[in-house]
Formats: C-alpha cells, structure tokens, sequence
C-alpha cells in the first residue's frame, strides 16, 4: 500500500543534533558519500576479475568494506535513480520506462518525498553533483527544490565531456548549470574533473560537525566516448587493442581517480572516520546499441535496457568504519530501492518517519553480516516494452525483450589476461589504501585476503563458452524464462518447466503488480523546450504552476487493493521447498 505525504516541515540540524540521535554506539550520523557510476559494466571494475581497465581505488572501497555481488538496479537510467530516490518500484509512480528525453514535460512526481528531504529532517546538509535526469520542465521539478541544498549538474541523460552540451531531436543547447541558473563560466574542463573539484571543495568548506550527504553523480562512463586529454591518463597499465574499448577505459580510470581524490580530501578534513560510502552503477554497460560505450559485461547475459543479469545485475560497495563484519563479499539480495530506508537507518532515523516502500532497511544485514533481508524482489514491469521480471531466491522469472532481443546476448571482453600484474600492489598504493592506513591508522585488507575476496566476487560459468555468441542462447521473447541465477548466473539454461511452482509463483507474483503499475505517462518531445528560446541552453520552459504529469487515481486505489493480495503470495513463495 503506498501512502501519499502530507505537508512535512524542516526541523533545524541543531535541533536534531541536541536530541542526540545515535546509532549504536556512535553520538553523531555518518557523513554520506554517494558515488553514482553511469552506465558501468560489471566486469569494468577489478574486483569481479578483470585485469584490463585498473581500478584500485574502488577496488580498496569494496576490499576492505563490502562488495555487494546480488545488487540489483532498473535497466536504465531514470527508472533507477527513481528507485534509488523513492525507495519505491517505479511501476508504483509511472516511472518505470525509458529515461526522460530533453525536451519531455514529464518528471518524478512532486507528492513523493525523496533521501535528500528526509535526511535534511536528520540535520543533514544535502549537496547533489553531476546528472539529475528526473524531470526540469517547471523549476519544482529541479534538485534545489527536491530536497538538495546546492547543486553542480545536468539536467538531461548525458552530456559532452568538455563542452557539456545535449542534444535530442533536432534541439541541441548548453547543459550545466549551478543552483538554479545556468553555468556557462565552466566550459572546456572534463566533466569527470570538474566533479571531483566540486566535491573537494564542499568538503573542504563543510561545517563539522553537521553530517554531510554528497552524491557524486557521474557523468561517467556514459557516452560519448571522450577520454581525459592528458599524459596523466595515457595509462600504460591500460594495453587494450580495440581504439573504443581504450578511450572507455580510460574513462573509467578517470573516474576511479576520483574516487581516491575525494575519500583523500575526506581524511584530510577528519571526515573519513565518520563516513559512509556508498559505490554504485545506475544499470549495466551499454555494450552494443544505443549510446555505446564499449563497457563489458562479461560473463553476464544482456547489457543496459535489458532484464538480463547484464542489465540489472550491477556493481556496488559499500564501505564505513561502522560496519561491524567488513572485508568480506556479500551475496545479500539488495535492491536499489532498498538504499532509502537503509541509509535513513544508518543515519540514526526512525523508519516509522517514512511513507510506506518497498525498500528495505538492510543496514543491520550488511553491517553486522547475519539475519534476514529481503527474499523476493521485482525487477520491472515495461507495459510498453513488453517486458517483465521478478526474482525469489535464487530462481529469476523474465518475459519479453527489447527490440527483438537484439541487447539479449552476451558482449564485452573478457579482461582476462595470460599475464598478472601486480594487483594487489596497485590496490595498496591507492589514494583510498593510503588515507585507510595515514587517517584511520589501518591496517587495511592484506593481499591474500584481497585474492580470496577477488575470487568470491568473479562471476564463474560453465566452462565451455562456445554459448559466448550472441545468435546462441534461449529466447525469453515468446516464452518466459527461468533462471537458477545462483547455479546458472549466466542465463544459459531454461528451466521453467523443471520447476512449475516456482514458474506459477513468480508469474503471481508479477501479476499481482502489474494491478499496482501505473501507466507511463506518454508525453511527446515539447518545442518550446528548445534551448535556442533561451539562450541556446537546457531549462525549465514551463511556469511553476504547470502539471503535465498527474498520478492515476485508478493506479492509486490499485495499490489498497492489491497489497493484501501480495502478502498472500509472499507467504506462498515462503512454504514452497526447491527440488
């Protein structure tokens, strides 16, 4: 049952400070750093066994944290970062579809209350760097008036790396912009780049001890491919023969620097202690296809816009000094939705403050390494696409794909090399190494425990990957698929007819929400949004008292009706014993 918010007022951070809020042990909140990947692939980090594109700065994040191998995010853009934001499945808010195009008065709906607004409510002071993509078209619609305090973005999917301009269907304009006014002063520097300094300097500059939420919002690693034009990234350690598989990784070492630089200014400013660190990806790579990036996969089946493992099946770390069982590989089932009630949790909030989700506090779960969190997650329901899929257990339902299966297959190169480099040696060199050992006084994870942990995390198929092409492999377009991910986490083998009950329960299971889905709203590309009425640049082109986008009423008392009936099926699944 979703619940709407009514009129929530702010409670000044001193006022909350002086109640003393405290989780566990600890008198005051963890700062929150929130890094946010773009279209990056499972097998473009090294800690799921890639040697091809160095990235040792996430990898120390997750080595001595915790890697979280079962992380489960929406298969584009959009749709996950309003999972992320709302805590809720984004068939519950029409949001489920493809990502908002420039131009399209549509945006995340104003009635739902999101993690900046909450986490203010805690005292914190809320910062928002890189993409936002969840709607512009009035100034509502906007991170100033969502929750953030300050702002250093795009408003759109993506943008040029050095000119920082969008453009959709004939519109092309300007697209950064600081706070509510355009940034043109800015030109010219690597978006990458120019978001760390942002986040240095708000690091630098904060307050303490008032709790900070930075989210780092990456442009990276989303088209176009505009690699760093400097010896610094001309890596030798990156020897790849494919020219676009190259500049893509050397992207993505430009952003794992980031990482290093801005947990480096955290320990500078005595804040790495009491931080919280969260690494993810908003979907997987786009191998093939629509904005291409050359980002792998590998092993995993599909790439961004599918259900498949390599669409939604992303990478994530989480790393605090407030985790009681660290350094360790979680293979926990976690939705991305789940980080609301789990970051509010970590902070010390009370969850009786939050509207009715469907995320799951897990804070407890991953930090101290036992109990119970979550069973059964859905993956999505696309009414347009055709698409569907739903996870219990180890066992993955699918229905449909998209574009004829053309995204189905398995792509990206393997990154396994006859020839190891010295791995662990980067890893402990790492700006993130170094601050764990200098600020917090270490030690960090060793490099044997570091090779174990690498090893837990590597996605391993069957050996003979003669299945490794794309016109080879089970269809999910006219009939649905079973998958023992566990077993099979490469999505190999149908097994719906071997198991029927758990087929016939997920298929309920998937029913039943599809009575909760609110149709995506289908609202055409608006011409008076093109930036060339406005100074040749992507803003608000509406007035504040526009409302294109209004929620279904029906889908609303769908909601009532429907949550008894998913208790139900929950309770079945629960009862049934695997074969």
């Amino acid at each position: 049952m979703l619940r709407f918010p009514i009129v929530w007022i702010s409670v000044s951070w001193l006022l909350t400070l002086s109640i003393g809020r405290a989780i566990g042990l600890y008198e005051t909140p963890p700062h929150i750093i929130v890094f946010m990947a773009d279209d990056l692939g499972w097998n473009d980090v090294g800690f799921h066994g890639s040697y091809q594109i160095p990235t040792p700065n996430i990898d120390a994040l997750g080595y001595n944290g915790i890697i979280l191998n079962r992380h489960y995010v929406l298969p584009s853009s959009t749709p996950s970062r309003t999972a992320f934001f709302t805590g809720l499945y984004p068939i519950r808010i029409g949001m489920q579809g493809d990502g908002i195009r420039g131009g399209e008065p549509r945006g995340l709906p104003l009635h739902i209350k999101i993690l900046p607004e909450y986490l203010r409510g805690l005292g914190y002071t809320t910062k928002l760097i890189g993409k936002w993509h969840m709607g512009y078209h009035t100034p509502q619609y906007t991170p100033l008036h969502r929750g953030f305090d300050t702002f250093l973005g795009f408003y759109n999917s993506h943008i040029s790396y050095y000119d920082y301009r969008y453009s959709n269907q004939n519109m092309s304009g300007y697209d950064m912009h600081r706070g509510d006014d355009p940034a043109h002063g800015i030109n010219r520097e690597y978006a990458t780049d120019l978001f760390t300094e942002e986040a240095i300097r708000i690091i630098e500059n904060h307050e303490l001890p008032r709790p900070l939420y930075l989210q780092i919002s990456h442009l990276a690693v989303h088209a176009p491919l505009e690699q760093p034009a400097d010896e610094y990234n001309d890596n030798e350690e990156i020897q790849i023969r494919e020219p676009n598989r190259r500049k893509y990784a050397k992207m993505v070492s430009r952003l794992d620097d980031s990482v290093g630089r801005i947990v480096h200014a955290l320990g500078d400013k005595a804040m790495l202690r009491d931080s919280l660190i969260l690494f993810l990806t908003d979907n997987g790579a786009a191998s093939i296809g629509r904005y291409r990036n050359w980002g792998s996969n590998y092993p995993l089946r599909g790439t961004k816009y599918t259900l498949y493992e390599g669409g939604v099946r992303g990478v994530a770390v989480l790393w605090s000094t407030r985790l009681q069982k660290a350094a360790r590989v979680s293979n926990q089932l976690v939705h991305i939705s789940d980080w609301l009630p789990t970051l509010y949790s970590a902070a010390g909030g009370d969850l009786k403050d939050l509207d009715e989700i469907d995320g799951i506090d897990q804070w407890r779960v991953l930090s101290e390494g036992y109990g119970r969190g979550r069973d059964t997650l859905l993956l999505n329901i696309d009414e347009l696409a055709k698409t569907e899929g739903a996870i219990y257990s180890r066992f993955k339902l699918l229905r449909g794909s998209v574009d004829n299966g053309y995204y189905d297959g398995y792509y990206g190169d393997s990154g396994r090399t006859l020839e190891t480099p010295p791995y662990t040696e980067n890893v402990l060199k790492s700006s993130v190494s170094q601050s764990i050992t200098y600020h917090l006084g270490g030690p960090v994870t060793q490099p044997s425990t570091m090779l174990q942990l690498r090893q837990d995390a590597t996605v391993q198929c069957r050996p003979n990957i003669s299945y490794y092409h794309r016109h080879v492999f089970t269809t999910c377009n006219v009939t649905e698929c079973l998958f023992d991910i566990v077993n099979d986490p490469c999505e190999t083998r149908n097994i719906a007819e071997a198991y029927h009950r758990i087929a016939r329960d997920l298929d309920l299971y998937l029913e039943h929400y599809s009575h909760i889905l609110m149709k995506q709203s289908r609202v055409s590309v608006d011409w008076l949004a093109d930036p060339r009425r406005r100074n040749n640049t992507w803003e608000p082109w509406m007035n504040s008292g526009a409302a294109v986008y209004v929620p279904n009423t029906a889908a609303v008392l769908g909601n009532l009706v429907y949550c008894v009936h998913i208790s139900i099926i929950f309770v079945s699944m629960l009862f049934n014993t695997f074969i």
